[in-house]
C-alpha cells in the first residue's frame, strides 16, 4: 500500500514535490484507487489503471521509500539487466556481483529481484513499467550505455536509482564506478615496459560505456610509445571473442600482446593461440582485466587485473541503503588493483 507523507496538500504541485492527492486530482479518482493502481491490486478497471499510471509518471510522483516500507514491510531493489551487454560471457561476474549486493541489503531485509531482458529497449521498457507500478523503491543500473536510454527514464521520473558506472555516464545519477580507466593505463604500461608495441584488445559490445573508456587508454597510452593498437568490440559471448582473437592472430601484422575483458575469454584466447601454432608468451602474451581461479589454474596462468565485482556489488548494496535511509550519497570509486603477473606474459621476442 502507498502511505501519504506529505501535510502541504493545499500547495500548487508546481512549487512542492507531487503528492499522490495531486495524481488522485489530476486523474480524477479517489486516493484509494491511485494506491490501488499503483500497487497493482484488484477492483481497478484497465483504462482507469492506465490512465493513473499515465499521470503518475506525468507528476514524476513516487511515494516515500521510508514511509512505504512501514506499511508493506520488507523493501525491494530492482535490476534490469540487458542481455545484449554480454551477459552470457560474463555470467560468473554478474553472479559475484549479485550475491555482494544481496549479503549487504538482506540483514535489512531489503530484497534485490534481477530479470535479464533482450535488448536496451526492453530494458527501458521494462524500468519504466516497474516504477509505474511502484514495484521497487530503488532501481540498480549495470552495464551502462553511451547515452543510455534507461538512465534518461530515470532521471526524467526522478526515480531513486544506482548506477554502476563511471559518473560521466551516469548524468547526474549516483554511481559505484570502477576505475576502468586507471586499470587499463596500468596494463598498457606494463606491456610496453615489456617492449611490447603491437597491442590489441577484444571487448565486450562497443556500446557500453566501459568499453570506450578500455579502449580509448590504451590507444593513447600506445600512441604515445609510437606502437599500434587494434581494437575489436564484440557482442560479448565467448564464441564471439575467439573468433576475435582468432582474426588478430592470423592478420598480417599480429599484435604481440593480447588484452582481454574477462577471465573466460582469456583462457580461450590461450586456446586459440594454440591451436595457431603459437605459443604464450613467447609469441603473444594475454592478459585478462578480471581474475578468477580460472586464470590461476589455466597452463600457463594468466596475468590478470583484481575482480571488482564483489566490491562492486557491496559498494553499490551500501548505495542503496543510504539512498532508502534518506541520507546524502556521493559517487564511490573503486579503485584499480595491482597486476597480478603470471606466466601468460613475457619481453617481447618478435
Amino acid at each position: 500500500m502507498i502511505v501519504v507523507t506529505s501535510a502541504h496538500d493545499n500547495q500548487s504541485p508546481s512549487a512542492r514535490r507531487p503528492t499522490i492527492t495531486d495524481v488522485a486530482r489530476a486523474a480524477g479518482v479517489s486516493i484509494a484507487v491511485v494506491s490501488y493502481a499503483l500497487n497493482g491490486r484488484p477492483g481497478v478497471s484497465a483504462a482507469t489503471r492506465e490512465r493513473v499510471l499515465r499521470v503518475a509518471d506525468e507528476f514524476g510522483w513516487r511515494p516515500n521509500a521510508a514511509a512505504r516500507s512501514m506499511r508493506s514491510g520488507s523493501r525491494s531493489v530492482g535490476m534490469v539487466v540487458d542481455r545484449a551487454a554480454g551477459v552470457a560471457g560474463r555470467a560468473n561476474g554478474v553472479l559475484e556481483f549479485v550475491t555482494a549486493a544481496q549479503d549487504v541489503l538482506a540483514p535489512r531485509d531489503v530484497a534485490l529481484a534481477l530479470q535479464i531482458v533482450g535488448d536496451a529497449e526492453q530494458a527501458v521498457e521494462t524500468s519504466r513499467r516497474w516504477w509505474a507500478e511502484r514495484r521497487f523503491d530503488v532501481m540498480l543500473v549495470t552495464d551502462v550505455l553511451d547515452m543510455d536510454p534507461r538512465i534518461e527514464v530515470l532521471r526524467r521520473a526522478r526515480v531513486p536509482a544506482v548506477v554502476v558506472g563511471a559518473p560521466a555516464a551516469a548524468r547526474g545519477l549516483p554511481t559505484v564506478w570502477y576505475d576502468d580507466a586507471g586499470a587499463y593505463r596500468r596494463v598498457g604500461d606494463y606491456l610496453l615496459a615489456l617492449g611490447h608495441r603491437r597491442l590489441a584488445a577484444v571487448t565486450g559490445p562497443a556500446a557500453l560505456h566501459r568499453t570506450g573508456q578500455r579502449a580509448g587508454v590504451l590507444a593513447e597510452v600506445v600512441r604515445q610509445a609510437g606502437g599500434t593498437f587494434v581494437h575489436e568490440p564484440t557482442a560479448g559471448t565467448l564464441e564471439d571473442g575467439a573468433a576475435a582473437v582468432r582474426r588478430l592472430l592470423t592478420s598480417t601484422t599480429p599484435p604481440t600482446a593480447l588484452v582481454l575483458d574477462g577471465d573466460e575469454t582469456a583462457i580461450t584466447a590461450l586456446d586459440v593461440a594454440r591451436r595457431s601454432g603459437l605459443e604464450v608468451p613467447w609469441d603473444v602474451s594475454v592478459v585478462a582485466a578480471s581474475d578468477s581461479s580460472l586464470c590461476r589454474l589455466a597452463t600457463p596462468s594468466v596475468t590478470a587485473l583484481p575482480s571488482v565485482q564483489a566490491a562492486l556489488g557491496r559498494a553499490a548494496g551500501e548505495a542503496v541503503l543510504t539512498l532508502l535511509d534518506g541520507g546524502e550519497l556521493t559517487d564511490t570509486t573503486i579503485p584499480a588493483g595491482s597486476l597480478a603477473v603470471r606466466g601468460s606474459t613475457g619481453p617481447r621476442a618478435r
